[in-house]
């Protein structure tokens, strides 16, 4: 009941919404990037989606509950909707026999969605961001790829990774 009440609701606390915005981090390093192979990073989500429909469909829950935890910060819901079609995108071409397989090593829902809702808290001040990334590195060392910072972000020069937009 204790794991319950500590991270399935809204956070209260400072405290809490780092340690929350951590627990998602995690999440999306380890289903998106925690091995880098040939110079590519693979996450589990990749790995398991070689078992055909079976893989995909573990990918497509675990990327769910990582949305799921993003709600309990109260994001907006255009958010949300993007969430879900990058989830609904990654889970579709992973469908596909092989050539699926391959595209979701380069394709990262997660990591989009991380960059989603780290935008938003840094934009509404909920968490500091830079400042919990820098003092809680990830394994592989790096911080996960979006596709794009907020533009508040960009003018103060901060960034989360290299952006491709």
């Amino acid at each position: 009941m204790e794991f319950i009440m500590q991270y399935h609701r809204q956070p209260r606390t400072e405290k809490e919404r780092e340690a929350l915005y951590g627990r998602i981090r995690r999440i999306a390093y380890w289903l998106d990037s925690f091995a880098t192979v040939g110079g590519l990073n693979i996450g589990l989500e990749a790995l398991v989606g070689f078992i055909p429909v079976i893989g995909d469909f573990l990918g497509l829950i675990a990327s769910l509950y990582q949305v799921y935890l993003c709600y309990l910060f109260s994001i907006p819901v255009h958010l949300m909707m993007r969430m879900l079609v990058n989830i609904l995108i990654d889970f579709v071409v992973g469908l596909i026999p092989w050539i699926g397989d391959i595209l979701d090593v380069f394709y990262k829902s997660n990591e989009y969605n991380l960059t989603i809702l780290s935008n938003w808290l840094f934009e509404n001040r909920l968490v500091d961001v830079h400042r919990y990334n820098r003092e809680h590195p990830l394994g592989n060392g790096r911080e996960p790829d979006g596709r794009a910072q907020s533009s508040r972000a960009r003018a103060a020069g901060l960034g989360m990774g290299s952006s491709r937009y």
